[in-house]
């Protein structure tokens, strides 16, 4: 048996040593993830895509549940997760350490990538408007349309990525600064339910239950995530 699970990016990089430890408990019943931004995991279900289960921001799953593509009873709380900036392995790491410090590396910055399609650069999107610098910052930026932000640290594109620090952690060769700073940190926070046409809506259930173990809460708080009930 297959279960297919649309999930938000930011689970991708804790999912790689997940997915051992729900196959050693389930070996008959195999995941199947679809990872995408949860913009377009909310526009794949609307159009008709096949899936059990999904996990994506309280705001997508909120949006799907009003209009009964998911089962508001099955929903579980999953995930915080905060958003971060990485540089390039070896690379001098920029103040962040506050508002302004972050204000100016962010100015001082050759590019810095971020990919407004994804819950986090939607927010840093609206967050260099209220901090004053979009236009500075979009006039050099590297703006992806999705994936990962720490490519473009890698490719020589950009020299600072912002992203959800788990999603941050998916590209080798880069180096973790930390959290955005107080005041302009927005951790985004993930949900999971049943699609209500789910085909085997049981099994599906059974996996989100296992989202909430303390095992799975463990991997979790290793990526920098906080479990949220």
């Amino acid at each position: 048996m297959e279960l297919t699970i649309y999930s938000a990016l930011a689970l991708s990089a804790p999912f790689e040593v997940l997915l051992k430890q729900w196959q050693s408990l389930q070996p008959d019943h195999r995941l199947a993830i679809r990872w995408h931004p949860s913009t377009l995991i909310e526009q794949e279900i609307r159009q008709g895509a096949k899936a059990e289960a999904i996990i994506a921001t309280v705001e997508t799953v909120d949006r799907l549940i009003e209009d009964r593509f998911v089962d508001a009873n099955s929903r579980v709380e999953v995930v915080d997760s905060p958003i971060g900036i990485a540089v390039k392995s070896g690379a001098p790491k920029p103040d962040i350490s506050s508002r302004e410090h972050l204000i100016d590396s962010l100015v001082a910055a050759r590019s810095v990538s971020w990919s407004e399609a994804g819950a986090s650069g939607q927010w840093f999107s609206r967050l260099i408007k209220q901090l004053n610098i979009d236009e500075t910052l979009r006039q050099r930026g590297t703006v992806i349309p999705a994936g990962f932000t720490a490519e473009q640290l890698i490719n020589g594109k950009a020299d600072i990525a912002v992203q959800q620090i788990s999603e941050l952690l998916m590209v080798q060769g880069i180096d973790i600064v930390g959290p955005l700073p107080p005041g302009t940190q927005q951790p985004i926070s993930l949900s999971a339910a049943l699609l209500q046409e789910a085909t085997y809506p049981k099994e599906a259930a059974a996996f989100l239950a296992w989202l909430k173990t303390p095992s799975v809460t463990q991997v979790f708080n290793q990526f920098g995530m906080l479990r949220r009930d």
